[in-house]
């Protein structure tokens, strides 16, 4: 009984490879946003694609056991961008 309850929550190898190479996009995207709001920190358009980013993350990090362990940093930068922005406003 318990063992096909059980296997609802384990995921598959395809599956987890596809989370995987989903957060290295993800992670890939943020990098690359970060560094164009470092060049330029009141750039509007990047401070909302990267709070967009941020919260794909939260999703895709979580479904990925690999970055799963990233998760606290990115509710901090999550926090420091809301700072950013309202220092901005």
């Amino acid at each position: 009984m318990f063992k096909s309850l059980k296997s609802l929550w384990e995921t598959k190898p395809e599956e987890h490879a596809r989370n995987t190479e989903r957060a290295r996009e993800v992670a890939a995207q943020i990098m690359q946003l970060e560094a164009q709001l470092e060049n330029k920190p009141d750039n509007s358009d990047a401070q909302k694609k990267l709070m967009l980013a941020y919260n794909r993350a939260l999703n895709v990090y979580a479904s990925s056991k690999e970055y799963r362990q990233y998760l606290d940093s990115v509710f901090e930068r999550i926090d420091a961008l809301r700072n950013l922005i309202r220092r901005n406003i």
